[in-house]
């Protein structure tokens, strides 16, 4: 199964270490996978993802780097105090999502596993990559042709806690989230990350996920 070895954004690395993030060079741990930031305009903008093949190809619209062998990372990286359990999903923005997902399960061989309508013409599908999940959405509000990357949500420990520590200006109060027994915040955009980035609480055993 394809894993998700890192994501490539452009922006500062400053707005990611006042969360609490540990950068070696211009790459940090969310999780296993690794964030790299370098100097380009802000937004997620490639991504590398570990398959049965050395190639780079697009997927969709989207630069992907496919790579036969990575190393697996420690899951255990911090954000402030918090360990980050794991990346939870990466949100995949897109004009035509039968297009998209017959893209991704193409080039990633990650079939698409469920379907979701979330009101106003939102509509959501999901697909299972080993570390991850991908989750692709379209609506009245993507006008632009093509897939892109758009943000992505970590799960931590203890969410309640790393938002007591880093204050309202900085995180959401945590609110329920869609999935059953958990909760999320996601970091404003003052903060200037350049990319919508949201932590959750870990997955409640026994509760359905995506």
């Amino acid at each position: 199964m394809s894993r998700l070895v890192a994501l490539h954004t452009g922006g500062s690395r400053e707005p990611w270490q006042s969360l609490g993030l540990i950068f070696e060079n211009d790459t940090c741990s969310l999780a296993d996978v690794d964030l790299v930031v370098s100097d380009q305009a802000p937004g997620l903008f490639h991504w590398v993802i570990s398959g049965d093949r050395d190639e780079i190809v697009n997927i969709d619209g989207i630069s992907t780097q496919l790579v036969s062998a990575a190393n697996t990372r420690s899951s255990d990286s911090l954000i402030g105090t918090q360990r980050m359990t794991h990346l939870d999903h990466v949100v995949v923005n897109t004009d035509n999502l039968d297009r998209t997902c017959a893209a991704i399960d193409a080039a990633l061989g990650a079939e698409m596993r469920r379907e979701r309508e979330v009101g106003n013409g939102v509509v959501q599908r999901f697909h299972k990559l080993e570390n991850t999940i991908i989750e692709v959405v379209t609506g009245p509000h993507i006008t632009t042709e093509g897939a892109s990357l758009w943000g992505m949500v970590v799960s931590v420990d203890d969410l309640f806690e790393l938002a007591d520590q880093v204050g309202d200006q900085v995180m959401s109060p945590p609110k329920r989230a869609t999935q059953p027994g958990r909760y999320i915040s996601t970091v404003r955009g003052s903060v200037g990350l350049g990319v919508p980035f949201a932590l959750m609480t870990p997955h409640v055993s026994g509760m359905s996920t995506h």
